[in-house]
């Protein structure tokens, strides 16, 4: 695996209030899942930093993506042999080969098939478009960026020094430049549409959509704060190589037959769907700086998304005390 340095987040903290010395921190887990899911979840993650189980998911999704990491590492050597494999329609081969670059891990999570998914499409663009972009030139590579932003609140303006930091799964070079493709091992759902002629058609659902553009919106924002070499991303898109589940209801909540699929999305990041999805992080930022100054993280109830939160218990919306050391003792009781 690459090494990572840590060391520019000891500048940076989660903690912040208007006068600290330290930045405060944006990123794409903080800023477009953890706040835009929930202010109240974020305060309680980031702002009392409360601990959350580990979770199968994690697990999995930490496996797959060094699995994926290491295989581009060391995959160089091996690329006539993989080339010319496809090239003979022999695919079982090829993808034998792929796999035996990577070491060998005893895996219970279901992440073998999950990787073999990825690697088989990761042949099949080798296969398509030659060696010469195969390799990533971004890999799991870390980004940061240390900017100061002018906030006016109460009629002040307000410098807000903000650390912004991101990995970024893989990065490739287009005609143009650089086409940002995020991993993901969680579902890919998609609900049937039926036409006035009867024809039925499936389509991604939006909400979903519409979450991944604002995180690859977050990296390509971090690539250009950073000025980084690669900040003219053209491209960005994602893989959902456990997009499959078992076990799924055939309709929705709503009534819809629904699916799920293991799902490649890929579109072009410029034009009005970059500029839409920018302000979203901007107005993602100046909601987030608004709720340190005011001190106030509401929270964002609905059935569905409480459900799978790790702070229901304390939460003022399930009439929970919000009280972070009430969570902290019933942690300790649990171990």
């Amino acid at each position: 695996m690459s090494d990572r340095d840590w060391a520019a987040y000891s500048k940076s903290t989660y903690k912040w209030e208007p006068g600290h010395q330290k930045h405060l921190r944006m990123t794409k887990s903080s800023l477009t899942s953890d706040f835009d899911f929930c202010p109240k979840q974020y305060e309680y993650k980031r702002v009392h930093g409360l601990p959350t189980p580990e979770t199968d998911a994690m697990r999995k999704g930490t496996n797959v993506h060094n699995a994926v990491e290491y295989y581009y590492d060391n995959v160089y050597p091996y690329l006539d042999d993989l080339l010319t494999l496809m090239q003979r329609d022999k695919r079982d081969e090829a993808l034998a080969l792929a796999l035996s670059i990577l070491p060998e891990e005893t895996y219970e999570l279901g992440e073998e098939k999950s990787i073999e998914t990825r690697l088989k499409w990761d042949l099949e663009r080798l296969l398509a478009g030659g060696k010469d972009d195969y390799l990533p030139i971004i890999n799991e590579t870390e980004i940061h960026a240390f900017t100061e932003e002018e906030f006016e609140f109460n009629g002040e303006v307000l410098t807000i020094p903000i650390h912004w930091a991101g990995s970024i799964d893989r990065g490739f070079a287009t005609e143009n430049g650089v086409a940002l493709m995020e991993l993901k091992t969680g579902k890919w759902l998609q609900t049937a549409k039926m036409d006035k002629t009867g024809t039925v058609t499936w389509e991604d659902q939006s909400f979903k959509v519409q979450s991944m553009r604002t995180e690859m919106a977050f990296y390509k924002h971090l690539l250009q704060m950073a000025d980084h070499e690669y900040q003219n991303v053209t491209h960005w898109g994602w893989v959902y190589p456990s997009g499959e589940v078992e076990g799924l209801d055939a309709y929705n909540k709503f009534g819809y037959e629904q699916r799920s699929i293991n799902r490649i999305f890929y579109e072009e990041a410029t034009g009005r769907r970059w500029s839409d999805y920018q302000k979203k992080v901007n107005r993602l930022k100046d909601a987030l700086i608004t709720a340190y100054l005011t001190g106030d993280f509401p929270p964002k109830p609905s059935q569905g998304k409480c459900a799978w939160c790790d702070f229901k218990s304390i939460c003022p919306s399930w009439e929970g005390s919000d009280d972070p050391k009430e969570y902290i003792a019933k942690m300790q009781e649990e171990e």
